[in-house]
C-alpha cells in the first residue's frame, strides 16, 4: 500500500467528454437506458443496515497497546466497538546479526478505524480512551463516518491486496473539477462512486473514505456507468 501520493496536475488521458469533464481513455462505460435509472441493482435485504464507521489517530499509544486495551475491557451490557488495523509483515536483521527477526507495523500509519455510530464513539473513547478524539471530515468539519458497505471491500482489499490502496494527499473534491463520477458496476467495489484518475502509469478509481481521497488500482476491468 502507498500510504501518500501526490498527483502531477494532468492526470488522465481522454476520449470524450461529459458536461465538459473528462471520461477517462480505456474504461467501459455502460450507457443506462434510462438516465435516472441505475444499473447496479437494488440492495440486499441485509445491505446498508450495519454501522458505520469512524477512526481516531494514534501518535503517543501504539496501535498495538491500543488494540490490547480494546480487547481487554469488558462491555457488561454496553456499547464495544470492532476494530480494524491492517497490519503489514516486514523483516529485518536481528541486532546481532544472526537472523531474520519478523515484525508487524500498521499499514495505514496513525489510523484506528472503529465501527459504530458517532455518538457511540464519542461516548465510548470518552470513557475508556479520553486522550483521543474521532477525526473530523475536512469537508463537513464533523466527525468522519465511513459506510460499511464501503469498508467492507476495503478491508477484504487491505488484507488480500494492500499493494492496490493508495492514500492521496489531494483532497478529494480536487477530482471534481475535471472528472466525471462513476458508479462501479461490477466486481467487489459494486455500487462504489468515484472518479477513475490515471495515477503512476495506471487508472484508479479515486474514492471519498472519510475525508481522505483513496485511490484503487486494478479497476480498469470493471464496467462503470456515470453517476452525476
Amino acid at each position: 500500500m502507498t500510504q501518500v501520493c501526490s498527483l502531477p496536475s494532468s492526470t488522465a488521458d481522454v476520449n470524450d467528454k461529459y458536461h465538459n469533464k473528462r471520461l477517462p481513455k480505456g474504461i467501459h462505460i455502460v450507457e443506462a437506458d434510462n438516465k435516472s435509472d441505475s444499473k447496479v441493482g437494488g440492495m440486499s435485504k441485509n445491505e446498508g443496515k450495519e454501522a458505520p464507521w469512524g477512526y481516531i489517530f494514534i501518535q503517543h499509544m501504539s496501535a498495538g497497546k491500543f488494540e490490547e486495551r480494546l480487547e481487554r475491557i469488558v462491555p457488561e451490557g454496553e456499547f464495544k466497538p470492532k476494530c480494524f488495523i491492517h497490519r503489514t509483515t516486514h523483516y529485518r536483521k536481528k541486532p546481532n546479526g544472526k537472523g531474520i527477526k519478523k515484525e508487524q507495523k500498521p499499514t495505514v500509519s496513525g489510523l484506528v478505524f472503529l465501527q459504530g455510530e458517532t455518538l457511540q464513539l464519542r461516548y465510548f473513547l470518552k470513557r475508556n480512551f479520553p486522550q483521543y478524539y474521532l477525526v473530523n471530515d475536512c469537508s463537513t468539519g464533523r466527525p468522519a463516518t465511513i459506510a460499511d458497505s464501503l469498508m467492507r471491500p476495503f478491508m477484504r482489499i487491505m488484507k488480500e491486496e494492500p499493494e492496490r490502496v493508495t492514500f492521496l494527499r489531494d483532497p478529494f473534491v480536487k477530482f471534481a473539477k475535471d472528472h466525471v463520477k462513476l458508479r462501479v458496476l461490477t466486481g467487489l467495489l459494486k455500487g462504489q462512486e468515484g472518479y477513475v484518475v490515471r495515477i503512476l502509469r495506471d487508472r484508479q478509481l479515486v474514492m471519498d473514505f472519510g475525508g481522505y481521497a483513496v485511490a484503487i488500482s486494478n479497476v480498469h476491468l470493471e464496467d462503470f456507468e456515470i453517476a452525476e
